[in-house]
């Protein structure tokens, strides 16, 4: 017997390869050879599924049998829930591949076989081999298990963790932080430029949490033998035998070009850094894929896998940069996925692992293409439906002694306690149920339970499980107490799951959606917040803004001014809290009184509030801010930084809306002037006033007179023989906005700069003085105006503010 963490694991020369960490802190590897990956056909009639194993598997056909029998160890008849809506069992055909990696490849030659008289649906084809199996034998990454080895090819699983722990432990790993310094010859990074040196950064995890102690290692590349420090890489990675391999962008470049490069050199075999020695890093077959997602396109690098160790671009890993290694290792446990993929797939694909899991739990196959249709609405229906979530407009101004309510992650709560999925809503088995959904009347299911309410209900349970354990620990930092570090940074990862569940309910690629259950959830949603609005009205309060899961309330009678020396009965206000929930069923936080809080109307519309855009201040000072530059990542450092000075310092010194006027052409005027000056003198690194750009398409598909800041720096990285891809991010500074049309009709236009062509280690970096003081100024006026105070944004306002500001062309140096 073997015991030990289960760290990693994956499909090798037809067999499932281990990798155990064990107690001692040695790494074990084992194997399994009985086990294989399998799909699951099915047919109008089973007759045609006889067909397949009589025509294709048994020989008859030998053209055929070439294609699919070859891909085939063996098959079975067995019964299975075809669909997520049926009640029924129905006999399908199993085909255990004899390459677990093959899946995909043996569905495409099966739907080939598609005619007008016979249809073929297939299952299981899109699951990791190791999900697939994790889920057969119920474990899961970093599970602490008992392995016997000793049955011949097949290991015996005796899983001594559960996944529904909270206080589950870590083993002790080795990690290094891997860099590639490049000798190059140009501006921008190149395949072709030469290894300068390698960092490599060593680390060691105590119970998962960094060690601060870190010993750096340098290979450096003295006489230009590439072939040299190639092999050095290989055998200091061997040596320190690291768990995980950090790096900034190993997706997008760092392996790729390391790859490259050994290509070049003739020692592509000498670049192995997984623990299987015999196996070197590969040129991806492709450089990523753009993809949309929420109105927006994102562009995903190929990743660039390591076989016994786990690789994490920095760059190009959600739930890392969002929860850190904990977060990673909460989803990893939780949706049964291989560390490795966890890191790179979306929180939508980690859901639906854990809906994969408990599907297969219930004998329920996982189609390949989603299958259910939308349930047929009329016109006046869909009104009806189609809604969303309920709003309440904003009152827009500024208000003192506002208390805020939110729903306690209301809409899971809601798929969790209604029932709401896929196939209990208009279920065909309780037409005549109790349950149904207000507005809408359809009926929902009452013999079952959902996969999705079941799914989330772990995940509920868990994040409140680890919201609990954070209430031990009320006024310790996270650097001064590792428990409450790992449990906020696992409860986090917990939200973005459920953050995401209501979105992936609806979504028209989800194996388990629907739209009906989607717009359900809304309909349930919005007779939620018109109840609670309700009750806070009976109990005299005014409603001043709610939107879908939270509430702004003041009492009806109040009157801003009178607030200087009025205390605020928090016991009438829980009071509240117990009345909302037990009258609707649903848990609901008091969040805080605000001293005051601004709701900002639309910046092309005075009177048009904006719902999500907001900012106010508590009665401790703590501040909250939505739809702001400072919580937009496309802001420059430079300007968050003096929003958030701005906000802080009326958040401290003012608790009344007077207060803060007060604090306007004071306090709030010097720190405008003192950043403005530190632009008009240069002593802002151009680090601080990078603007980004995602892209909505290639950049060689924009027009080439187009006359904006962006592509004129897409331009000047095109003269460099860089091309950005949909969905990557275009980072630059701004040089020379007001410049002639002349100039912007020339090649080398350089009204802004991408981040790439600016040499930070040399001295005479410009930037345009003028736009970033006015863009400074409009930034500010996003907090201050909705107190009366506003800063010069005009030409003639600018001179005054600074005489010598607008003198065109100046240069600054850092």
């Amino acid at each position: 017997m073997t015991s030990g963490w289960l760290f990693d694991a994956y499909p090798l020369d037809n067999k499932m390869i281990f990798w155990i960490k064990q107690e001692n802190n040695n790494t074990l590897r084992l194997e399994d050879s009985s086990w294989s990956h399998s799909i699951y056909v099915a047919s109008d009639d089973n007759s045609y599924l006889k067909s397949i194993v009589d025509t294709l598997l048994d020989g008859s056909n030998v053209e055929k049998k070439n294609d699919i029998a070859s891909l085939v160890e063996d098959y079975e008849f067995t019964s299975r829930y075809e669909r997520i809506t049926d009640v029924t069992k129905s006999d399908v055909l199993k085909l255990i591949l004899l390459d677990s990696t093959k899946a995909l490849t043996l569905a495409r030659k099966i739907e080939t076989l598609h005619s007008k008289f016979v249809k073929y649906w297939i299952y299981n084809v899109d699951l990791l081999p190791a999900q697939s199996y994790f889920y057969e034998h119920d474990i899961f990454p970093l599970a602490f298990c008992e392995v016997d080895n000793n049955h011949c090819s097949k290991l015996r699983w005796l899983n001594k963790d559960s996944v529904w722990s909270a206080n589950y432990k870590i083993p002790d790993f080795k990690t290094i932080h891997l860099a590639v310094n490049l000798r190059k010859e140009g501006t921008i990074q190149r395949y072709n430029d030469k290894i300068d040196s390698i960092t490599i950064k060593q680390q060691q995890q105590r119970g998962g949490i960094d060690n601060n102690n870190s010993e750096i290692i340098s290979i450096e590349c003295n006489d230009s033998s590439e072939y040299d420090i190639i092999k050095e890489l290989k055998a200091e990675v061997s040596d320190i035998d690291p768990d995980f391999i950090f790096t900034e962008d190993g997706d997008s470049f760092t392996f790729p070009y390391l790859i490259y490069r050994a290509e070049q050199n003739g020692v592509e075999e000498e670049l192995s850094l997984s623990r299987e020695p015999d196996i070197p890093l590969k040129k991806p077959a492709r450089e990523g894929m753009s993809y949309f997602s929420y109105g927006r396109v994102y562009f995903r690098p190929t990743t660039i896998k390591l076989l016994g160790r786990i690789h994490i671009d920095k760059s190009n890993s959600f739930v890392y940069n969002e929860s850190g290694l904990q977060g990673l290792y909460e989803i990893a446990r939780l949706c049964r996925m291989p560390l490795h993929t966890a890191s790179r797939a979306s929180i939508g694909k980690c859901l639906s692992s854990l809906q994969f899991y408990y599907s297969t739990q219930k004998g329920i196959l996982i189609p390949w293409k989603p299958v259910i249709a939308e349930h047929f609405k009329t016109l006046q229906e869909l009104l009806v439906a189609d809604r969303g979530g309920y709003i309440f407009e904003p009152q827009i101004g500024v208000h003192e002694q506002v208390a805020e309510f939110d729903f306690v992650s209301l809409y899971p709560n809601i798929m969790l306690k209604k029932n709401l999925s896929a196939e209990t809503i208009l279920c065909n088995c309780c037409l005549n149920s109790q349950l149904r959904v207000p507005e809408l009347d359809y009926n929902i299911c009452e013999k079952r339970v959902g996969i999705v309410p079941i799914s989330l209900k772990i995940v509920l349970d868990k994040r409140r499980r680890y919201k609990e354990l954070l209430l031990k620990y009320p006024n310790l930092s996270h650097n001064n107490n590792n428990s409450k570090t790992i449990y906020d940074s696992r409860q986090n990862a917990l939200k973005w799951i459920l953050v995401t569940s209501f979105g992936y309910l609806g979504f028209n690629n989800a194996k388990f959606g629907r739209i009906d259950a989607h717009i359900a959830v809304c309909a349930v949603d919005r007779q939620i917040l018109l109840h609670a609005a309700k009750i806070a009205e009976r109990c005299g309060y005014k409603v001043l803004h709610g939107i879908v899961d939270s509430i702004w309330i003041k009492k009806e009678d109040e009157d801003d001014s009178e607030h200087d020396d009025k205390t605020i009965d928090i016991a009438n206000y829980l009071k509240l809290k117990e009345s909302i929930e037990q009258q609707t069923g649903f848990k609901i936080t008091f969040e805080g009184i605000y001293k005051w809080i601004a709701f900002i109307h639309s910046k092309a519309n005075d009177i048009l509030p904006v719902p999500n855009r907001y900012f106010g201040a508590f009665e401790d000072g703590t501040l909250k801010i939505r739809g702001i530059e400072a919580r937009r990542h496309d802001t420059p450092i430079f300007f968050s930084r003096c929003q958030n000075e701005i906000l802080e310092v009326i958040a401290d010194d003012g608790n009344t809306i007077n207060e803060v006027k007060a604090l306007m052409p004071t306090k709030v005027n010097d720190i405008f002037h003192k950043y403005a000056a530190a632009l008009k003198e240069g002593r802002v690194p151009v680090e601080e006033l990078v603007f980004t750009k995602r892209l909505s398409k290639n950049s060689n598909e924009y027009q080439k007179n187009r006359h904006t800041i962006e592509n004129s720096a897409l331009r000047l990285l095109e003269i460099e023989g860089k091309y950005l891809k949909a969905g990557e991010i275009l980072k630059y500074i701004i040089t020379d906005y007001y410049c002639s049309t002349k100039k912007r009709l020339s090649s080398k236009n350089m009204r802004a700069i991408p981040i790439e062509l600016i040499d930070t280690q040399k001295a005479a970096t410009t930037y345009d003085v003028k736009r970033y003081t006015e863009l400074l100024a409009k930034t500010c006026n996003s907090v201050t105006e909705p107190f009366g105070y506003t800063f010069a944004t005009t030409k003639s306002e600018l001179q005054q503010l600074h005489p010598g500001l607008l003198i065109r062309n100046k240069k600054l140096f850092r």
